[in-house]
């Protein structure tokens, strides 16, 4: 099992490539949403910049791949080995979220109103700020994980995050439903905002499964 005290080790340093692999995702996720509340952005501007959210995803798979095989070398418990790639592959969900909404954005020729953007921004960047929640809390697990046990308060916040999104998401969802549009172009809308804000429903769950690590470990 992970050791109360420890210097990183192969799979610890091999997690946190991946998690900087998927976090270039969420960053070339946030230039795609700028330009995507952009009126003036171009589509082939937007095709560009999906296909950058691709090129990171398709390297966070490699990351992924190579944290896993490094598992072979070490002495974990079997159930210890299956939690770490439970939690790197649910890392790896977020990517493919980046990478799955920035296609059907393009792929749709889909267009955000403009009164939305800021919210829509302002989604993005609390992710992006409970996603480096989520790499400390992962470095502390492996680092400290006698501390993490004794204090897991840090995945409190990352939770405290999503309840900010939930919060701009509901106002959304509320302002779709009453634009003066057909039914479907609100369906589509809202469709696009559910998978936004899905992210940090991934990153929430990444932290309830850390805590059941903690408990399932905790003598």
């Amino acid at each position: 099992m992970l050791t109360k005290n420890r210097k990183p080790d192969t799979v610890h340093i091999l997690l946190l490539e991946q998690l900087r692999d998927v976090e270039s995702c969420l960053l070339y996720f946030e230039s795609f949403m700028r330009a995507a509340c952009t009126p003036e952005t171009v589509h082939e501007t937007l095709k560009s910049l999906a296909a950058n959210i691709s090129e990171a995803e398709a390297k966070a798979d490699i990351s992924l791949r190579k944290m896993i095989d490094s598992l072979q070398g070490h002495a974990y418990l079997p159930s210890t080995r299956e939690d770490i790639i439970s939690v790197a592959t649910m890392c790896d969900k977020i990517a493919n979220a980046c990478e799955g909404i920035s296609n059907h954005i393009v792929f749709q020729h889909f267009s955000f109103p403009a009164q939305f953007s800021d919210d829509l921004l302002k989604i993005v960047s609390i992710t992006h700020d409970q996603f480096e929640v989520l790499e400390k809390s992962i470095t502390r697990l492996f680092a400290n994980f006698g501390e993490m046990l004794r204090d897991h308060s840090i995945l409190d916040e990352i939770r405290s995050f999503e309840s900010m999104v939930d919060v701009i998401e509901v106002k959304l969802s509320e302002e779709t439903y009453s634009l003066d549009i057909e039914l479907a172009a609100q369906m589509q809308l809202a469709k696009h905002l559910d998978s936004l804000c899905d992210i940090s429903d991934i990153i929430e769950n990444i932290a309830d499964k850390m805590q059941i690590m903690l408990i399932t470990r905790k003598a």
